[in-house]
Formats: structure tokens, C-alpha cells, sequence
């Protein structure tokens, strides 16, 4: 008798697993975690990238509006222009000596670069032309 109750129970709970939580017809809870496609050549970047769409359930990249990844170990952003969404980036403690796709996103409001010394100065005086004091870094930087 007790096998055919958890079997059941079991059951139920399972069935219910495609149901989407909504609030005022807005998800609380997607489905299934949505795959998010993209290529970037690092692979500190790739993961930490990953890890941030699943973490605030992005649909498309585009919905990515602030990105966290300090002290990643990151060497390069190559890749990250597709991200055009991105108004907040937080990349300070890396490895970063060109931050050319930063240059690209239009939406971008604050960079936070600091002890990144190897970014070339004259790259970081066009982003902050762009961006003005929403530029954070160190005052060191790669002649």
C-alpha cells in the first residue's frame, strides 16, 4: 500500500513539472531553462557568461543587461559584441590587455576595469569619451 502511495505521489509531482508560475500573466519561474547561444574565444568569459544566463533565466542575449565577472581569470573579450544589451559590466582583476568589444556595445553605461593593467591607454580614453564617469579603472595603464 505504501509503494502504490509514493508511486502516485511521485506521479503527481512529475505532471506538474511543465506548469510556468505567472503573476499578473508575467513568469515567475520559466519551464525549462532556455539554451542561449553564443561564441566567445575565452573560455573564463564562456563560463562565467554561461553562469550569469542561467542565473537571471535570459531568453536571448540581448536580455543581458549587467554582467559580474571579477576575478575570472579572463585574457579577452572577443566575442562579448554580441551582447549588445550589456549596460553594466563588472571586470575588474582579470588579465585584459584590449577591451575593443567594449567599444562596440552601445548600451553601455558603466565599466568597471579596475587592475586590469595591461589595457592600452588609448583604449581606455575612447570608452571613456563614451561613457564618461560611468568608467571605473585603474590609473595605470599600457602605453
Amino acid at each position: 500500500m505504501k509503494l502504490i502511495f509514493t508511486a502516485f505521489i511521485i506521479t503527481l509531482l512529475l505532471s506538474c513539472a511543465d506548469y510556468e508560475i505567472t503573476l499578473n500573466d508575467q513568469p515567475l519561474q520559466l519551464r525549462k531553462p532556455v539554451s542561449v547561444e553564443f561564441t566567445v574565444s575565452d573560455s573564463s568569459l564562456s563560463r562565467c557568461l554561461s553562469e550569469t544566463l542561467k542565473a537571471q533565466i535570459a531568453i536571448r542575449i540581448d536580455d543581458l543587461h549587467t554582467l559580474d565577472c571579477s576575478f575570472a581569470g579572463i585574457k579577452s573579450l572577443e566575442g562579448l559584441e554580441q551582447f549588445q544589451g550589456l549596460v553594466r559590466v563588472k571586470l575588474s582583476g582579470n588579465e585584459l590587455d584590449d577591451i575593443g568589444p567594449l567599444l562596440s556595445l552601445g548600451e553601455l553605461a558603466i565599466a568597471d576595469l579596475e587592475q586590469n593593467h595591461d589595457i592600452p591607454c588609448q583604449q581606455l580614453l575612447v570608452l571613456e569619451s563614451f561613457i564618461g564617469t560611468g568608467l571605473i579603472h585603474s590609473r595605470e595603464c599600457k602605453i
